[in-house]
């Protein structure tokens, strides 16, 4: 939070204004308060190349060699994609990273001002502002928009590596983040509209199935992400 502002600084203020008593909740109140979110498909083979290809020689994990033992430093991107999708949705490969977002986000918990979507930040930033009395307000933008990755978003490198998740895997995909994609209105990889929000989607058509199975999402590990506890003191 360094380039953009101390959390600490708005605490310290909460402090002297309200009193040491005043819990998180309360110390938030008057603050427009904005997270941003993003297609759970897009979202997860960025954490992928970010956590993984970026941070190793192979792109390869030690779980993932138990779905495809055969991946090599040779194999394709998409390959080893598949492999830790694999990992991923049966939980044998955790990180915050790479989990859904509406459960450690709170999103139907936390009071937010403002939900903004990833990919169109960079057209309702100015919004942000005009509730922070900043409307000089400038929102970094991708990897791609500084001039890296070649100039190759992720959204464009996506049909590569997601042409070997056949549709078995790809269900499981869909029901391992269906509350991101349910509750914040994401459309699958085949919608027309993908990546941006579809809420005309039939949500019955798309995800009845899932929905009635009721199974458990699996999550990180205990202690690997940050909660919010409205009464925690301040």
């Amino acid at each position: 939070m360094g380039k953009y502002g101390k959390v600490q600084s708005l605490f310290d203020a909460a402090k002297e204004k309200l009193g040491r008593n005043a819990t998180l909740m309360e110390a938030m109140e008057p603050m427009f308060k904005v997270t941003v979110v993003r297609n759970p498909i897009t979202k997860l083979l960025s954490g992928y190349r970010d956590k993984i290809q970026r941070l190793s020689k192979t792109g390869i994990r030690p779980p993932m060699l138990k779905f495809n033992p055969n991946l090599n430093i040779n194999s394709t991107d998409a390959e080893k994609y598949a492999a830790f999708v694999e990992a991923v949705v049966n939980g044998k490969l955790r990180n915050h990273h790479f989990t859904p977002q509406w459960n450690k986000m709170k999103i139907c918990d936390f009071p937010y001002d403002m939900i903004l979507q990833t990919e169109t930040t960079n057209d309702d930033i100015h919004i942000v502002g005009e509730h922070t009395n900043n409307t000089g307000l400038d929102f970094p933008g991708s990897r791609t928009d500084m001039g890296k990755d070649e100039g190759i978003s992720t959204l464009q490198r996506t049909e590569g590596y997601y042409k070997l998740i056949g549709p078995e895997l790809m269900n499981k995909l869909y029901r391992y983040f269906l509350w991101d994609f349910v509750l914040m209105g994401y459309s699958k990889l085949d919608n027309p509209n993908f990546p941006y929000l579809d809420f005309d989607q039939d949500i019955e058509k798309e995800f009845g199935e899932l929905i009635a199975t009721n199974v458990d999402i699996v999550t990180e590990e205990p202690g690997t992400q940050p909660t919010i506890d409205p009464t925690v003191k301040i």
